[in-house]
């Protein structure tokens, strides 16, 4: 397989764009490609097919990660700062429910629904950006004072 090498700048934009935890370089610069002239699709042996018979699910059919940022924010904030990560993601499906799209309902290879996959990529996007705690004990969330200043001029 060739190699494409990438400078440290451009593959962390290339991780903003990712979707989920099961995304790889490839899947993203493989959707990249799509939306441009003239789109390359995956072949079969991509990882951009999730399932045997399930394409990549198209622009639109998947709640945006962002979209779960001020539930997972208010949820921590209700919570007194900080939450056991299952708490927070069960909170999570009682408020976002129907907001959900059928795509965001599947189940990964992995056996996990993607919209908690997502859940959890958009926890990493929030501590990329300061507004999730970065030395929280494992398997909890905690929202910094940056965090609660996002979640008090968005909502």
């Amino acid at each position: 397989m060739p190699k494409v090498e990438l400078s440290p700048s451009i593959y962390r934009r290339l991780l903003h764009r990712a979707e989920s935890f099961e995304d790889t370089a490839e899947d993203v610069i493989g959707r990249l490609l799509d939306e441009t002239k003239g789109a390359i699709t995956p072949d079969r042996g991509s990882r951009a097919l999730l399932q045997e018979n399930q394409a990549p699910a198209p622009p639109g059919s998947l709640l945006p990660v962002g979209a779960y940022w001020l539930p997972i924010l208010a949820i921590l904030d209700e919570a007194g700062g900080s939450a056991a990560a299952n708490d927070v993601i069960d909170a999570l499906e009682a408020r976002m429910g129907d907001e959900l799209k059928d795509r965001d309902r599947e189940t990964l290879r992995n056996g996990e629904v993607r919209w908690r996959n997502r859940a959890r990529f958009a926890r990493l996007r929030m501590k990329e950006r300061g507004l999730l705690s970065k030395t929280s004990p494992r398997g909890v969330w905690e929202i910094t004072k940056r965090g609660v200043a996002y979640l008090r001029l968005n909502s």
